[in-house]
């Protein structure tokens, strides 16, 4: 039989196969259907920060059209104002992404990536990461696209904003980390290249052909020194 081994983000596939994160990763017993099949990693459905946010909206919708005068909210057995309502819909999801990669762990034996989809510049960026990297996660991959809707921004800024912030997440955790971006970029080359800042992972073959990440540089002893272009 053919060895179809490989690594990818330092990971030790058996297959090439690498299922990316959708409808079809998110219960436990979907990634073993995908690993019985032949699947070399599973990236699991993304956590997203804005499904949270519009959950939250519906909730103070529904609770405005009704009528009612509602200040408050049960959870587990604690009377809350209906402002931290939000907080608790964050707690309820990351706990279900938590879970989801404790089980799939558990079920498979092919590494499991955790995705992560937040809003520009928040700080769940980190604490999903954290989480998630704790809950035993093999790799992460944010999920980065930021809307490219302010005017006032320069094309060179918003390209700094998915490099500002991977450096934050690769500096709070040891996790492999991939970068996966849409391609709305003015020059997409380039941004793929990154220049020559930071690399959150790559699939090395030192034999041959090596695979990267669509993220940012590869020469990480230069960064912050201002003697490269971060964006060439």
């Amino acid at each position: 039989m053919v060895d179809l081994s490989t690594e990818y983000l330092g990971l030790k596939l058996e297959s090439p196969v690498i299922a990316s994160s959708s409808g079809m990763t998110n219960t436990v017993d979907k990634v073993k259907k995908l690993a019985q099949n032949g699947a070399g990693a599973v990236v699991l459905k993304s956590i997203f920060e804005e499904e949270i946010a519009y959950e939250y909206a519906d909730f103070m919708d529904s609770i405005s059209k009704s009528g009612a005068q509602q200040e408050y909210f049960e959870y587990e057995g604690t009377t809350n104002q209906v402002a931290y309502y939000d907080y608790v819909l964050r707690e309820e999801n990351l706990k279900k992404n938590i879970a989801l990669v404790k089980d799939s762990k558990k079920a498979v034996s092919i590494p499991i990536i955790a995705s992560i989809n937040c809003f520009m510049q928040s700080v769940e960026w980190l604490s999903y990461a954290k989480h998630l990297e704790d809950a035993g996660a093999d790799a992460l991959e944010l999920n980065m696209f930021f809307p490219p809707t302010d005017l006032n921004r320069s094309a060179e800024d918003t390209v700094k904003m998915y490099f500002d912030m991977i450096e934050q997440v690769t500096g709070s955790v040891g996790t492999p980390i991939a970068l996966k971006i849409s391609h709305y970029f003015t020059d997409l080359g380039a941004m793929i290249q990154g220049g020559m800042g930071i690399a959150a992972g790559g699939n090395i073959n030192p034999e041959g052909v090596s695979m990267f990440e669509p993220i940012g540089g590869s020469a990480p002893k230069y960064t912050g020194k201002n003697i490269i272009n971060p964006f060439a």
